[in-house]
């Protein structure tokens, strides 16, 4: 157990978790019946020559019920909540840090795929200092924790380059060079958003921000932001 990685534990613990579902919902009644009877509605609704809605709608709700009313469910929420809040504390410790500094891609080259220079991660850290390498365009999923994506050092070849983050729980904060130009596209559930100067609450809601339409700028960042309770910040430096 001692070798096992945290997305290992992970992964055995919702297995033991769907098998002790289902043993539990086929050994009672009350929980089998339903699953059942929706399991049927929704083959016929599906199968049927015209397609019927309430059948539909009854059959998932149906199926809803065993599932939602299962003690291994309501278990593994419990534990999955205990167990992000332990992390969420840790991480709040040491903020995830990405310094990016690039070099012009060369002009021609033969690789037509590659591993990204910066990975995902749920929990823990990741910190890039003084690495040298081609830009590619950053593409990110974070779990757990702040993070904290420094372009200031990029030399961000001409046109527009995007930079795409997805981040549960914690705040995003993007560190943009003078040069270039920005447009923000935010999407999140609860949190603020800080551009520059500008600061704009988010409650469930989208939010597409251009704070310096320079239209004869030569590089552009697009930032895509998807974060579901947390802040996010662009400034410069």
């Amino acid at each position: 157990m001692k070798n096992m990685s945290k997305t290992s534990l992970i992964g055995w613990f919702m297995l033991i978790t769907a098998i002790g579902m289902g043993i539990e919902i086929l050994f009672n009644w009350r929980l089998f019946i339903p699953l059942v009877i929706g399991c049927f509605l929704l083959y016929t609704a599906r199968n049927a020559r015209k397609k019927s809605n309430v059948r539909l709608i009854i059959g998932l709700f149906l199926i809803a019920i065993p599932i939602l009313s299962s003690a291994f469910l309501k278990f593994f929420i419990f534990v999955a909540v205990i167990y992000a809040l332990i992390e969420y504390s840790k991480t709040k410790k040491q903020s995830h840090k990405i310094v990016v500094q690039t070099v012009e891609p060369e002009p021609k080259s033969s690789v037509k795929k590659k591993q990204p220079f910066i990975k995902n991660f749920f929990i823990g850290s990741q910190k890039k200092v003084n690495e040298v390498f081609e830009w590619d365009d950053i593409n990110i999923q974070c779990g757990l924790g702040d993070t904290v994506v420094d372009l200031g050092m990029t030399m961000l070849p001409p046109g527009e380059s995007t930079v795409v983050i997805r981040s549960l729980i914690g705040n995003v904060q993007l560190l943009v060079p003078f040069d270039a130009s920005v447009v923000v596209n935010h999407s999140g559930i609860s949190g603020k958003l800080k551009v520059f100067n500008e600061e704009t609450e988010i409650f469930n809601s989208n939010i597409i921000y251009h704070p310096d339409s320079n239209e004869q700028a030569i590089r552009t960042i697009k930032i895509i932001t998807n974060v579901m309770i947390g802040n996010v910040e662009v400034r410069r430096i």
